[in-house]
């Protein structure tokens, strides 16, 4: 037999294997190029040079570098050299880097799109409700505003640029209005820019009509709903607990999904937030904390005038930067009708954080009742003007929000190993017309045109439309 001879045998076996594989290797090879390509992230290492740094409130960097590496703050301070494989961005005249923002309440993402929320057609009855909800339509302590957020709103590029970061997202209608969330403002996909999913319950007390016979229709009345609701949760929490010992002969307690996010406000596992409209509202409030032992604060709506009501309800303050309007006096009729209110509101505004932070009330500055967020400088410049110390103010908006929110660990100052979330303003902060230049969440780097500024300046004057240069953001 001649060596090809014995060859061929052992080639013919080897060509039938291959065949047999074939077919699964071309269907692997269809099925990978129906799948996406992972492609690496473009590193995000970045040296800020020779820039005025502000790391805190109340410290200061006169010159100095910082180093961010893929989302975080690897090195900062004077002498610190930047690595080589940094992009650099090498500091102006007039230019200061600050610690983003972290707007403590906001609605960010809840705009109602057109045509949406229009009411219903007179004699068409309301759908019966789903699942097991609470008998009481206001309370739904279950509903998480994270369902209902619009990452595409164009409201989250806008607080980007005036210097957010992070936002704490609330539900806006109810007594029991539900589960708040924490949002990353930066570009990408939804699932990257949820910082918490469940923050606090959110309680107001809203009333309902009275005309239509709905409960509560008094301010009273939501305040016997919320004692009313987590009596009933506790109530239910202590039967589910024997009947899960014992259930022989015990009917099993009642089911509703209002409970369960209940029972985690009453042991303490989700902290309240409670919205305040009136002046009694935090007394009422903290009647309710110490009943229940809850863990708590106030977002104090038009109350910039009720320090003691304020103090009295001895939780922190989440306080609308809202300088109050000076009364027009220009005219005999106008003095005539402007109120002792409405001038000492204005003349207290810009004292008001002082007052509370001496008598110990943390508080945090926030976009939640303004009505316009684009004036957030305006507003600022206002109070600092008034007298507002200039570090308190910068504490309200970073240090404060992230401790109250429980981010203190990785954001609210710059410093080595704390997320990258931070911005380059040219000008005065709090005074004149600040130009942001640069801004960084996360590590992801967006470029601001000067004619681009997000910021409304002292006169509240809009500046050119704040859209960034494509392909500036990285």
């Amino acid at each position: 037999m001649s060596k090809n001879q014995a060859v061929k045998p052992h080639f013919n076996a080897v060509l039938l294997r291959m065949d047999r594989r074939i077919p699964a290797l071309v269907a692997t090879a269809l099925l990978l190029a129906g799948l996406p390509q992972a492609q690496a992230e473009r590193p995000r290492i970045h040296a800020l040079t020779d820039v005025r740094i502000v790391p805190a409130p109340g410290q200061l960097i006169e010159s100095g570098t910082i180093v961010l590496r893929d989302g975080f703050i690897e090195a900062i301070g004077r002498g610190v050299q930047p690595p080589p494989d940094a992009e650099i961005i090498k500091g102006e005249a007039g230019w200061t880097v600050y610690p983003s923002f972290i707007d403590a309440a906001a609605r960010l993402g809840l705009e109602e799109p057109q045509g949406r929320g229009a009411p219903a057609p007179r004699g068409r009855e309301a759908a019966a409700p789903r699942g097991a909800p609470h008998e009481l339509p206001p309370v739904r302590p279950q509903h998480q505003v994270l369902d209902e957020v619009d990452f595409s709103q164009a409201s989250m590029a806008r607080h980007r640029r005036l210097g957010f970061a992070m936002a704490h997202v609330l539900p806006q209608t109810g007594v029991f209005r539900g589960e708040s969330a924490i949002l990353v403002l930066r570009d990408g996909p939804a699932v990257e820019r949820v910082a918490a999913a469940s923050q606090m319950q959110v309680v107001a007390l809203e009333r309902q009509s009275f005309m239509a016979r709905q409960y509560p229709s008094s301010r009273m009345g939501a305040m016997a709903v919320v004692r009313q609701a987590l009596l009933d949760a506790d109530r239910q929490a202590r039967w589910s607990q024997r009947h899960a010992a014992r259930p022989a002969g015990l009917a099993p307690p009642p089911f509703r999904a209002s409970d369960a996010p209940l029972q985690a406000v009453l042991s303490g596992q989700r902290p309240v937030l409670f919205v305040s409209t009136a002046g009694l509202d935090p007394r009422r409030f903290a009647g309710i904390t110490s009943q229940f032992g809850l863990s708590a604060m106030l977002l104090a709506q038009d109350l910039g005038d009720r320090t003691q009501d304020l103090v009295a309800g001895g939780m922190p303050v989440l306080m609308p930067l809202k300088m109050p309007a000076a009364p027009a006096l220009d005219s005999d009729d106008a003095f005539a009708e402007a109120t002792l209110a409405g001038m000492q509101a204005r003349l207290q505004a810009p004292t008001l954080l002082a007052r509370l932070d001496g008598a110990g009330v943390r508080v945090a500055l926030v976009t939640q009742g303004m009505e316009d967020p684009g004036k957030l400088y305006e507003q600022l410049g206002q109070l600092v003007d008034g007298g507002l110390d200039p570090d308190l103010a910068l504490a309200a908006l970073t240090t404060v929000p992230a401790e109250l929110l429980g981010l203190a660990a990785v954001t609210g100052t710059l410093a080595p190993g704390k997320q990258a979330n931070l911005f380059i303003v040219e000008g005065e902060l709090f005074g004149g017309e600040p130009k942001l230049r640069h801004l960084f969440v996360q590590g992801y780097h967006e470029v601001v045109r000067p004619e681009e500024s997000g910021a409304r300046g002292r006169g509240g004057r809009p500046g050119a439309r704040s859209m960034l240069t494509t392909g500036e953001v990285y």
